[in-house]
């Protein structure tokens, strides 16, 4: 260990006041007082009992190594007294290892203007990375923004087209409308001449029929005169025209509702032809800005690229021009000026002795001595030993020496010294030019060739010493440590690797300032992070504990209910889970919500899915949200326009690298079902059934303990079940009354059940046939079958209108006609009294009643005849 003397101070400042050249100092002759007045310092720093008998002079003298070391430090202090001439001014502070080291403004200027451009550095970064966000999300605010227009756009379309169809259907409505009172008006201007015509017959007629008759077409009775005749005529010829202007109408209604149905349709396809092109149109601008999102971040990664590119041949070239100006400082270590920027370096390591009692060096418990005496006795003890080791030293130097005399190897020494001595003007100027030579080619070598260095792999820049590198490794770790509120691990001896290459060309040498960036600005720095590992393996780091525990919390959220009547007991991971401390790149270090979204996402589930007979390639990819080629790169074997029926597909899907076992205790409400209870009623026929009372559901509380797998339920226990609100049965009445039978048994009731009256009989009116009787009653009236039977005939029928007839089985039939609604259908049986219709007004009738016959062999019969 060397010590500088602590007079440099005075000695500096009197050189700043008096420079002396580099020259003047090196002729000056250096003079053991000279040379006593620098050791000074050292000797003063130990303790009194530590000065030794043998003097530095003596010291020097004996030993070549120290010589060697002492002539080294005055060239260095004379480099040192050279560069504070040429204005490196400051003041010096002790080191840890008792190394004086000059600490001056300008260095503590230069380590603040490297804290701040970092910083500074930093700032910008976060700036333009704030900035990239929020150019992003206003891209995705003006597609949501595009996205809703057009959803706006489509709904506006949509309504425009309901108001068109509701427009044409109101349209049509009102087309049907004004058919129906053109139709009505018509009606009953044909009634009208009807009656006008009836008028006049009666008139002539000497006999009348009772009002509320009205006879149909085989019914009219023949007229005798030639009057009536020609009075029948104009009427036929009246009605005849009346139904042809009732056609022309329909057929002019019919031709109009065509062409409004013609052109309606005609619109809806125009319709569907603009929505078409909108849909593409939306479709292609969708293309368009998804095309247009993907080059830009393209290019921004491009330019992201190009500015670390940049910044990192900046780096270099600031450190390469740090290393040019590096200067040498004295002890191996001292200021280097780049640009008006000053840098500490470091210390280089000094040689030392191993001889500790040889050279009298204290001891630990030497060291710790409290009182004087103790210190005494240790220091007369270490003197002892010194003199011991120096005498067993010298002694064993003597002896060596005369044994290397008297050896043969000694005795040709001494005749090649002998050689030496009497050649030495030659042999020292062919050494002299050999060791030239090789300094020389030294020097060659070192001045065209540098190191490359290089990071975890990466190269980032040539420098021309390693030290260029190393020295500044602490500050670029404390600034990225700063800068990236995480703990930033450098270790230069292991992560940066060094590689000699050639300079010849041009090839450029990194400045400290480049270096200082190469290494700030690196993607994959090692920090001091937080790994969640899953069965043993990472697979993922954040940057702090606390941050790694939400992400597991939130996976936990993730599956867990939040309502009010649920109570978690137990969630843990069936994997084993942990959280360490680990060493990643700064560029792998992933946010919360990253770290959930590769634990929610990041594993695989492989199922096996069997064919069937025609499914296709596409329907097996919608039925599990995949890609027809994802399929296909499962199963290379498979032909996608030939599957085969059974053949087994490998449907590997995303599924959560961690799974959650969840207990919880949930209370629900359970619907209870009402139960159906059937009961026998004589009062009703077989086969019908009434509802006495309706259910009702009921509601019980549900306490139970639910155990799911990531959300699935794989298991639940009810603990507690608590009635709200019992079920009400619903009771059925079921007829067990026999039905009376469904065929003829000759005898037949009335029709009518009551409130009616006989309008008009049976037999000859108005010189024709009468084949029923017309029972006058209300609308609505409930039309009875007068027996058991087969219904043969249900609807309209020209002047019967709504008529009903049925088949007896037994040769008779009945017939029941102009009637408002039907209640039974063609092939329905029926049984005698059945309610099978409601009277009205409908065919040829000008008032409300009911027709009634009954045939046999299909011969009309007088029904008062039949019935009671």
């Amino acid at each position: 260990m060397l010590w500088r003397s602590n007079e440099g101070k005075d000695t500096d400042n009197s050189r700043r006041e008096t420079p002396v050249s580099a020259e003047a100092e090196e002729q000056a002759p250096v003079t053991p007082s000279s040379r006593e007045e620098d050791s000074k310092a050292p000797e003063e720093s130990k303790t009194p009992e530590s000065t030794a008998e043998l003097t530095r002079e003596e010291f020097i003298a004996g030993n070549e190594d120290a010589k060697k070391i002492y002539d080294d430090l005055l060239d260095l202090r004379k480099s040192l007294d050279a560069l504070k001439e040429n204005g490196v001014q400051g003041s010096f502070y002790e080191s840890e290892d008792n190394v004086v080291i000059e600490e001056t403004d300008e260095i503590r200027e230069a380590r603040q203007a490297i804290i701040d451009q970092a910083r500074k550095d930093a700032e910008e970064k976060r700036r333009r990375r704030q900035e990239s966000v929020k150019k992003a999300e206003e891209a995705r605010r003006k597609e949501q923004e595009v996205i809703q227009a057009q959803q706006k756009a489509v709904l506006v379309a949509q309504e425009a087209e309901r108001k068109r169809r509701e427009a044409a259907e109101a349209a049509i409505r009102a087309k049907e409308i004004e058919r129906k009172h053109l139709l009505e008006k018509m009606e009953a201007e044909t009634k009208a001449v009807e009656e006008r015509l009836r008028e006049e017959l009666e008139e002539k007629l000497s006999e009348k029929e009772p009002a509320g008759s009205a006879p149909a077409p085989e019914e009219e009775p023949a007229l005798s005169d030639e009057e009536a005749a020609r009075a029948l005529e104009e009427a036929k010829e009246a009605l005849l025209s009346v139904h042809e202007e009732q056609e022309e109408a329909l057929a002019g209604t019919s031709e109009a509702a065509k062409a409004v149905t013609e052109d309606l349709a005609l619109r809806q396809k125009k319709q569907a032809a603009i929505l078409r092109r909108e849909r593409k149109a939306r479709a292609a601008e969708a293309e368009a800005a998804k095309a247009a999102e993907r080059k830009k971040r393209k290019e921004e990664i491009k330019a992201r690229r190009e500015e670390r590119r940049r910044q990192r041949r900046k780096e270099a070239e600031i450190a390469r021009q740090k290393k040019r100006n590096k200067a040498a400082a004295e002890l191996g270590g001292g200021i280097v000026n780049v640009k008006g920027v000053t840098i500490q370096t470091e210390i280089n390591e000094l040689p030392s002795f191993s001889w500790r009692d040889f050279f009298g060096f204290k001891d630990r418990k030497e060291r710790k001595a409290e009182t004087d005496k103790e210190k005494e006795a240790l220091r007369q003890e270490r003197e002892r030993r010194r003199e011991e080791a120096r005498a067993i030293v010298d002694l064993t130097a003597q002896k060596r020496i005369e044994n290397y005399r008297n050896s043969k190897f000694g005795r040709k020494m001494d005749a090649f010294k002998a050689f030496c001595e009497r050649h030495k003007v030659v042999l020292l100027t062919s050494f002299s030019i050999v060791l030239l030579s090789i300094v020389g080619v030294a020097g060659v070598f070192n001045y065209y060739t540098a190191f490359a260095y290089s990071y975890n792999g990466q190269t980032l820049g040539v420098v021309k010493e390693k030290d260029d590198v190393l020295r500044i490794t602490d500050l670029v770790q404390g600034a990225l440590t700063e800068e990236r509120d995480v703990d930033v691990v450098i270790d230069a001896r292991r992560d940066i690797e060094f590689t000699r290459v050639s300079t010849i060309g041009d090839v450029p040498i990194d400045t400290s300032e480049e270096v200082l960036k190469n290494l700030t600005y690196m993607g994959d720095v090692n920090v001091e992070a937080f790994g969640i590992y899953v069965d043993g393996k990472k697979v993922g780091a954040v940057d702090s504990k606390d941050t790694a525990a939400a992400v597991l919390q939130d996976i936990r959220d993730m599956y867990t209910h939040e309502d009010e009547g649920a109570e978690v007991e137990e969630a843990v991971f069936v994997e084993d889970v942990d959280i360490r401390k680990s060493n990643t790149d700064l560029e792998d270090v992933l946010s919360e919500e990253e770290m959930v979204n590769v634990l929610s996402t990041s594993g695989e589930k492989e199922s096996v899915h069997k064919v069937v007979a025609g499914e296709t390639l596409a329907d097996i990819a919608k039925l599990y949200s995949m890609k027809e080629e994802d399929i296909l790169d499962d199963n290379s074997n498979v032909d996608p326009s030939r599957l085969k029926v059974g053949s087994a597909l490998v449907i590997k899907q995303t599924a959560p690298l961690v799974t959650l076992r969840v207990t919880e205790k949930i209370t629900y409400e359970e619907t209870v079902e009402y139960q159906t209870v059937n009961q026998n009623d004589d009062s009703i026929y077989e086969g019908d059934t009434q509802t006495r009372q309706t259910g009702e559901n009921g509601v019980n509380e549900v306490t139970a303990r639910v155990v799911s797998v990531n959300g699935e339920t794989i298991e639940e226990t009810d603990l507690v079940t608590k009635v709200k609100k019992e079920p009400v049965d619903e009771i059925i009445l079921v007829g067990t009354k026999e039905r009376p039978p469904t065929v003829g048994s000759g005898k037949y009731i009335w029709p009518l059940s009551g409130g009616y009256r006989v309008s008009s009989g049976f037999g000859a009116r108005w010189g024709r046939t009468h084949y029923g009787l017309d029972l006058a009653c209300d609308v609505g009236s409930n039309v009875m079958a007068a027996d058991g039977g087969t219904v043969t005939y249900a609807g309209y029928s020209g002047s019967y209108g709504y008529v009903i007839m049925i088949d007896h089985q037994n040769g008779m039939e009945t017939r029941y006609a102009h009637n408002s609604k039907l209640l039974v259908s063609e092939g329905d049986k029926v049984y005698q009294g059945q309610h099978i219709a409601e009277s009205g007004n409908t065919g040829r009738s000008t008032g409300p009643h009911l027709h009634f016959e009954i045939r046999v062999g299909g011969d009309a019969k007088n029904p008062l005849n039949y019935l009671p």
